[in-house]
């Protein structure tokens, strides 16, 4: 019998949440706190982006499984839940971004404020900040660019009666080799030109393995994108390959391997451990707005000898404990409002079985 409900990936979810906190706290840390306030702390860059390729991993195996299920039974339905799960706390979060740039401009803003970045952040569609660089209003929804994109080829194949992983998988993989082509200019279309495609990849088939119990499949799959991705961070100088290799198989492997133990471990995750991850897309998206605080008083105020681990203990715990608040109070009740509003009540389609699926 299929599995309805992941608790390891919810615990996977926060985890990640969590160190992706934890490397911005950090980062802040150097960049406002004022160079011997307290040491320096840690860069974590590798760790930091290895737990926001969790987060593609994740999407892809989520959504892949959603489809598979059958809970989701057409195109709309499928749009219109994953535009509620992303967008009010997304649009939010610009919202107070724009507020903060023209009410301090020096205080969160790092790049220019225009109409055409406004609807641009709005819409998740990728924009260029005045040096050029991709840049959206509200920094770290960047991954939520690619999440649209993605949402949306997943629509239109629920749309068209195609099957998401066989007709997106090779595109996101040829779409992320262009990456080793992409210009430091050019058309805003460059910026989905990334690696970080893979994952989601990865994801997808690792959900259609799961399902189909058919786990060397998705060994192999798993392995075929590890030395795309290699083969892409060599050519771009980002890593060398061996390590780039590694990275990949060690991040989908001990996904892979959460959700292989589903059954044995699942029932054993704690509620509260279950809640965070839940709460992970709030933790993410709002930790921006509260984990800068403590550094930039200290650079303000010019005070020195503060350890770097009490400052950035002190800002991961606040982040957390202000996304939970967040998703339970806001989040959370206003995405039921719309679920209730906009998506439409029609009875779940058959789940996919094993025969009846393609082969990913």
């Amino acid at each position: 019998m299929p599995i309805k409900s992941f608790r390891g990936v919810q615990a996977v979810r926060f985890a990640t949440a969590l160190v992706v906190v934890l490397f911005h706290a950090c980062y802040w840390y150097n960049r406002d706190a004022g160079a011997g306030a307290g040491g320096q702390a840690p860069t974590l860059e590798l760790l930091g982006d290895m737990c926001v390729w969790t987060f593609f991993l994740i999407s892809g195996f989520v959504v892949t499984h959603v489809v598979d299920s059958g809970r989701e039974p057409d195109w709309s339905t499928f749009a219109v839940r994953r535009a509620v799960r992303i967008l009010p706390l997304a649009w939010s979060m610009t919202a107070v971004k724009i507020v903060a740039a023209i009410a301090i401009p020096n205080a969160m803003f790092d790049g220019g404020l225009n109409a055409g970045r406004i609807v641009s952040s709005f819409l998740l569609i990728p924009t260029r900040d005045p040096d050029g660089h991709f840049r959206t209003l509200w920094g770290v929804e960047w991954t939520l660019v690619f999440e649209a994109a993605f949402y949306a080829a997943v629509a239109v194949c629920i749309a068209a009666r195609v099957d998401p992983v066989r007709f997106i998988t090779p595109i996101l993989v040829a779409v992320s080799v262009l990456a080793v082509w992409r210009p430091e200019g050019g058309s805003i279309t460059w910026f989905y030109a990334d690696p970080v495609l893979l994952f989601l990849a990865a994801g997808m088939v690792l959900s259609r393995a799961h399902r189909e119990g058919r786990p060397f499949s998705g060994m192999l799959w798993l392995s075929g994108l590890a030395v795309v991705f290699a083969v892409i961070r060599a050519l771009t100088g980002a890593s060398g390959a061996v390590e780039a290799v590694a990275v990949f198989l060690l991040v989908s492997g001990v996904f892979a391997a959460v959700i292989a133990s589903e059954r044995r471990i699942g029932a054993r995750i704690p509620a509260w451990l279950v809640t965070a991850g839940e709460a992970s897309f709030a933790i993410y998206l709002t930790h921006p707005l509260v984990a800068q605080l403590l550094p930039r008083l200290l650079g303000l105020t010019g005070v020195t000898g503060v350890p770097w681990w009490a400052v950035v203990s002190v800002s991961v715990a606040i982040s957390v404990l202000f996304g939970l608040a967040v998703h339970r109070w806001l989040d959370a009740p206003f995405g039921r409002v719309l679920r209730r509003r906009f998506v439409p009540r029609k009875p779940s389609v058959p789940a996919r079985t094993p025969d009846r699926q393609a082969t990913a």
